[in-house]
């Protein structure tokens, strides 16, 4: 159950985000998921109507030149597997940099595309777990997930704060036993 909810909020990161509203069957075969951890790249891949691939994951540090190749060979072997386009899709915070100052040519159907996402969803997150807990609701694992995750995408110069705040929210759900 939630794996489900985890891949549906993965979905509407795909197509709320990158705009890709093509209808997803599902999580790619375990021989497919394989190729990303060949590839040291965390992500998911799911598969299209169409048996096409998309790849969903984030970059946690600055994007360089052996980065894009990195993904630029595992897409070419995607590619290989689906012989249908492949789309890479990244997510990662404001304070990385995009630091790719190459152009690679590959005759696979690949696209990459990175995007970044806003600080003011970790403080419109962060809200909105005070108000759960202000209002005694109980918190599902994509709620403590998220409430892990603040911390390691809000703004370099908050993250110690932001720390605190979620050890002390995490304190207070567990005193009042507000885990489903």
């Amino acid at each position: 159950m939630c794996e489900k909810n985890y891949d549906r909020e993965q979905y509407e990161i795909i197509e709320n985000i990158f705009g890709d509203f093509r209808e997803i069957k599902g999580k790619a075969s375990d021989e497919i998921q394989s190729i990303a951890e060949k590839h040291g790249i965390d992500a998911e891949i799911y598969k299209t109507k169409n048996n096409e691939l998309i790849s969903y994951g984030m970059i946690r540090k600055d994007f360089e030149n052996s980065d894009f190749e990195k993904y630029k060979v595992y897409g070419e072997e995607l590619y290989e597997k689906s012989k249908k386009q492949v789309c890479i899709y990244l997510l990662g915070t404001p304070d990385i940099k995009f630091n790719v100052t190459k152009e690679f040519e590959s005759k696979a159907e690949i696209k990459i595309n990175i995007s970044f996402m806003g600080y003011s969803s970790v403080y419109n997150t962060l809200r909105h777990i005070e108000d759960l807990v202000k209002n005694r609701k109980k918190l599902d694992k994509e709620d403590l997930f998220a409430l892990k995750m603040i911390p390691t995408i809000g703004p370099p110069e908050d993250k110690r704060n932001l720390r605190i705040e979620c050890l002390k929210l995490w304190k207070t759900i567990v005193k009042k036993g507000l885990i489903k």
